[in-house]
């Protein structure tokens, strides 16, 4: 039986810290000299996966924004994305201005990722973009206005305090054709605001993945609320211990935490795998 491995990264595959252990990057090595089909579904793009994951063998399709894409990290392509409709954009910059926010929208064109932005408000936010600028083929601009017709428009998200954003995110949830991830940040105690196709999610991505590797079952592990779709569509759903207590009354299981590189111990385990 062929079975397809997906875990979220931040608080569930990374530590604590946002850092990968010495130890995952060997198991993941491992796991892939072994054949066993192990990969990630995960808000960030490839333009921070990627360097994160230097040096590591990565062979197996990555699902990535929410299962807003699917990029092969072998090509260094996107093998697909589910756009958003212009339309859906200029609505929710209008619903977003109702509020005196601004979103940052991103772009893709032969896989490249551009991603706009009005202002940004707070330390958080600023942290975000100087964390993801000009990594591996994604740049961030401050613009006056948003260019939707430079590429395919894919994604919104903000961050910001709960009290701030939580109405913003009920009215846009309401919008049709769109759907939004409202959950707080590992890393501040600010919260993210993120808006996809809303035919799309992290569940989806790992049955497209599913069907394009031929596996037989998923094996899913998660920490956050934005992991329970993930969790749910999984054969085996798993929780590590620092987990939302929602995602663990979903799960199959409870593991390790982060920090105990509990999803790779799992997976090598499973396989009779020693390092």
């Amino acid at each position: 039986m062929k079975t397809l491995y997906l875990t979220d990264l931040d608080g569930t595959l990374l530590r604590s810290d946002g850092s990968l252990s010495p130890f995952t990057k060997r198991a993941i090595d491992a796991l892939s000299a072994h054949d066993v089909l192990f990969t990630f579904a995960t808000a960030r793009t490839y333009a921070t996966v990627i360097p994160m994951f230097r040096n590591v063998d990565l062979r197996c399709p990555l699902v990535l924004m929410n299962g807003v894409c699917i990029y092969d990290p072998v090509k260094k392509q996107t093998i697909r994305h589910h756009a958003l409709p212009v339309e859906l954009g200029k609505e929710a910059e209008r619903i977003f201005a109702k509020y005196g926010k601004n979103p940052m929208l991103y772009f893709e064109k032969d896989s490249t990722m551009r991603v706009e932005y009005k202002v940004l408000v707070n330390e958080p936010q600023k942290h975000y973009v100087a964390q993801r600028d000009n990594f591996y083929n994604k740049g961030f601009e401050q613009v006056d206005a948003y260019h939707f017709d430079e590429g395919d428009f894919l994604y919104v998200v903000t961050l910001d305090k709960k009290e701030e954003i939580e109405d913003l995110y009920h009215e846009m949830n309401a919008l049709p054709g769109i759907s939004f991830n409202f959950y707080a940040d590992n890393y501040t105690d600010c919260y993210f605001l993120e808006g996809m196709c809303d035919t799309v999610s992290k569940a989806s991505g790992a049955l497209e993945l599913k069907a394009m590797l031929g596996a037989d079952i998923i094996v899913a592990f998660g920490d956050n609320l934005n992991d329970i779709p993930l969790i749910e569509a999984a054969d085996e759903g798993y929780a590590v211990g620092n987990a939302h207590p929602q995602l663990k009354e979903k799960a199959t299981g409870v593991i390790g935490s982060n920090d105990e590189d509990a999803v790779v111990r799992f997976v090598l385990e499973r396989h009779g795998i020693r390092l």
